[in-house]
């Protein structure tokens, strides 16, 4: 790739199929999405055109471009011009598919909140509260960020945390213990929400989404007000 081609920012696509979730690290200045080979991002959907749009970058920002009349959605309205400014957060909807436009790097806007319940009797280890703005977050056996030793079978799932409405489930690789979003159990990468419930073997975790200035008032996690006014927004319907 030409250093022109090349863009200056560390930025990803999360590209929501159906039941499955892609990432798409974005390098180049034009990323071309559509149904068609010759795109540099193709999705192979009913739903999608042949050429269906454009996601350019030009003087450190993002522009999505309709290719001809192709519909395609911003945060859940109709996008009635060819060109729309976009921002780190942005849902985009093209037929029957989501594409979230994510920040990359070490932290994230977004605190994540986990709440640590052992399976065993409260009095002899009490739940325990995590609280991280890593983009990734490694949780199980060592080498790991969060330590649950045995929690999935010496192995260790990811929690991606890009920014807002960006939070992913990736399970273990090997195919550990499994982990359980919501009851049910989770074999790809999945879409996390707030208040979110995980179990595990032998922990329950909640999650909780906060805007990234809940790092500097810990001891306000103690008040409830405290953590409605960090509450991240409700998502925009796609």
């Amino acid at each position: 790739m030409a250093a022109k081609d090349a863009i200056s920012a560390e930025a990803y696509l999360f590209i929501e199929v159906r039941d499955r979730v892609y990432r798409y690290r974005i390098e180049q200045a034009v990323t071309s999405i559509g149904a068609a080979e010759d795109n540099v991002v193709r999705i192979r959907e009913p739903s999608v055109a042949r050429h269906h749009m454009l996601l350019t970058y030009v003087d450190g920002r993002f522009h999505m471009r309709r290719v001809e009349d192709s519909p395609v959605r911003l945060n859940g309205e109709r996008v009635e011009g060819f060109t729309e400014e976009l921002r780190y957060g942005d849902l985009l909807g093209i037929g029957d598919v989501r594409l979230r436009l994510a920040e990359g790097g070490r932290t994230s806007d977004t605190a994540l909140m986990i709440q640590i319940h052992p399976h065993v009797d409260e009095s002899v280890r009490p739940w325990q509260l995590y609280l991280t703005r890593r983009t990734e977050v490694a949780i199980g056996d060592a080498p790991a960020d969060l330590l649950l030793p045995g929690a999935v079978g010496g192995e260790r799932f990811v929690i991606e945390n890009f920014g807002s409405h960006c939070q992913y489930l990736v399970p273990p690789e090997k195919g550990g213990a499994p982990v359980n979003l919501n009851e049910t159990p989770v074999a790809r990468r999945t879409r996390l929400k707030d208040r979110d419930t995980l179990r595990l073997r032998g922990y329950t975790l909640r999650l909780k989404l906060l805007r990234a200035e809940v790092m500097d008032d810990p001891e306000g996690l103690l008040w409830p007000e405290v953590l409605r006014r960090h509450q991240v927004p409700e998502e925009p319907r796609g």
